[in-house]
């Protein structure tokens, strides 16, 4: 990847963190932030070992998206900070949530489906005349394995990708209480080829 196709990117992501903050905000009614610490372009396979220990337990939110862009959107965490994020979206004090009980477990869909949509109109949006048929994601799904066994069932619904993952590494904060995670993007071929043209500009600006 380019400087500038890196640059452009990173912009893109600090756009998308920016609207989803907006956003967790409002559906919240309290302060919240989400900030992307590091952009990173990684080959395919090595998207499971940036997610973590191959023995830690990770959840995850993944998403499928058609339109403009295919591919998948996967915003994933350690388990112990997915129930941290539980109990702050909760309202709960910190180490309350010990299982992904069905509680849990839709908080943390519903915040997923908040922060993706709202990346996946930054990333829309950047397309230009490229993104006019929009980007259609479906109702997050969730994930709670290892993380090669994550990569697998994700990849497995959705099989035709580049060999290109992009890694955001995000940390939340809802009332000043951080959270970190990972905002995991596999775009299809085109999708590549729409963000990531030789000349280092989207397709049709």
């Amino acid at each position: 990847m380019t400087d500038d196709s890196n640059h452009r990117l990173t912009a893109l992501f600090h756009h998308g963190a920016a609207d989803a903050s907006s956003a967790l905000a409002k559906w919240l009614g309290r302060p919240a932030t989400l900030s992307v610490e590091r952009l990173e372009t990684l080959p395919i396979e090595e998207a499971a070992a940036v997610m973590g220990s191959s023995e830690t337990l990770i959840c995850g939110c993944a998403m499928r998206i058609d339109g403009a862009i295919g591919g998948l959107l996967l915003l994933a965490a350690d388990d112990a900070a997915g129930l941290s994020l539980a109990d702050t979206l909760l309202e709960r004090p910190t180490g309350t949530s010990t299982a992904w009980g069905e509680l849990e477990r839709s908080a943390v869909i519903e915040t997923a489906n908040i922060v993706g949509c709202a990346y996946l109109n930054a990333i829309c949006a950047a397309l230009g005349p490229a993104g006019a048929d929009g980007i259609l994601p479906s109702p997050p799904v969730f994930l709670r394995d290892f993380p090669e066994a994550v990569m697998e069932g994700v990849l497995m619904e959705q099989p035709v990708l580049s060999d290109i993952v992009l890694l955001a590494r995000t940390e939340f904060r809802i009332d000043g209480t951080p959270v970190a995670c990972g905002l995991v993007f596999l775009p299809d071929a085109a999708g590549v080829a729409a963000l990531l043209p030789p000349s280092g500009n989207p397709e049709g600006t």
